[in-house]
């Protein structure tokens, strides 16, 4: 008797029948969601649990030095400050015979290695030494009448710069007689032309710097190398030829005397008594002062200061003006009698 084997029921459906039952793309987002599901939990397994009471760590940069048998330490930041303030010493204990990184790392005899950029030096004083007062060109009122900035205190420093000059011995031989525009001779071995340069006496004022220019191109001739001269400009500082002492009458000096005066810059206040105090601290035998008396005039008080110094120096006074001389006494004049020197006024309007 034979029996028929009867079909088994499948356990698990066909895949035709799955794909007839589940849309293709719901398998394939349920395939990937397990798939991120399995990593996640896989990821956080691999974490290691912190403990919610340890205190958060700073951050320390490490130090190490590389050599045999050696043991590195680990700074914090407060050791690391300390060891800059003390001067860091070697990062490792290391036995001689280490490897070839010690030539590159500092040692203990090594200085602290700076841990912030410095900042590069000034380069030194702001002025050279001698020259502390630095004045700006200050707008000047009509005909030499300036308007003064200078305080005493400001004069005081001029005036002790020029005095710790040294000063050259007094020259000898023959004398030499020297005039401007016509003065009175002024005799001696040596002599200052102290030339007031405030903006009044410049071509767009009186023009008589040109005119000085001119003249002391005819007068220095007479000079001879023994002789002794220096040129001093003004208006609230002095300018000088070159240096601050007496040089010799030479062919050289001669005509950069005049190149100096024909090229100087007229601008700014006047201050009198600052330029007539350089020039006596020089100790020449004569100085011509060449100026249009603009203010500030000098007082009776500086005028009596400036003769106690003069001692034997004879102040000639050269008076600029536009038109004839007025009745009123220039101080320029009572300057040239206290000094014994001569006093002379120049009309500039006769001569353009």
């Amino acid at each position: 008797m034979s029996f028929a084997a009867a079909p088994l029921p499948e356990a698990f459906p066909s895949e035709q029948l799955l794909k007839r039952r589940i849309p293709a793309w719901l398998l394939s987002l349920t395939l990937h969601l397990a798939a991120v599901l399995a990593g996640s939990m896989l990821i956080r397994g691999s974490q290691l649990p912190v403990s919610g009471e340890e205190a958060a760590r700073p951050a320390a940069i490490v130090l190490a030095r590389m050599a045999q048998n050696t043991k590195t330490n680990y700074f914090t930041p407060e050791e690391r400050q300390q060891g800059d303030s003390e001067g860091i010493a070697s990062a490792t204990t290391s036995s001689p015979g280490a490897s070839g990184f010690e030539d590159i790392l500092p040692t203990a005899d090594s200085p602290p290695p700076s841990t912030l950029a410095r900042l590069p030096q000034l380069p030194g004083p702001l002025a050279p030494s001698g020259e502390t007062l630095v004045l700006r060109p200050q707008p000047s009122g009509g005909k030499g009448k300036g308007i003064s900035h200078l305080t005493a205190a400001d004069k005081a420093v001029i005036l002790a710069e020029d005095a710790a000059r040294p000063r050259a011995q007094k020259p000898t031989g023959p004398t030499a007689k020297l005039s401007l525009f016509g003065s009175n001779e002024a005799e001696g071995r040596s002599f200052v032309f102290l030339i007031d340069r405030s903006q009044s006496m410049g071509g767009e004022g009186l023009g008589a710097i040109e005119a000085a220019a001119k003249e002391l191109a005819t007068s220095v001739a007479a000079l001879q190398e023994s002789h002794r001269f220096q040129v001093i400009a003004y208006n609230q500082k002095p300018l000088y030829l070159t240096g601050r002492e007496m040089l010799p009458a030479t062919a050289g000096n001669k005509q950069q005397l005049i190149d100096f005066v024909k090229n100087l810059p007229a601008f700014g206040a006047t201050e009198h008594e600052v330029g007539i105090f350089a020039a006596l601290k020089l100790k020449p035998d004569a100085i011509f002062l060449l100026s249009d008396g603009g203010d500030p005039v000098l007082s009776r008080g500086q005028l009596l200061s400036i003769r106690a110094a003069a001692k034997g120096t004879a102040i000639h006074c050269l008076h600029f003006g536009s038109g004839p001389r007025g009745d009123e006494r220039s101080f320029l004049e009572t300057l040239a009698e206290y000094t014994g020197g001569g006093y002379l006024y120049i009309n500039m309007s006769e001569r353009r």
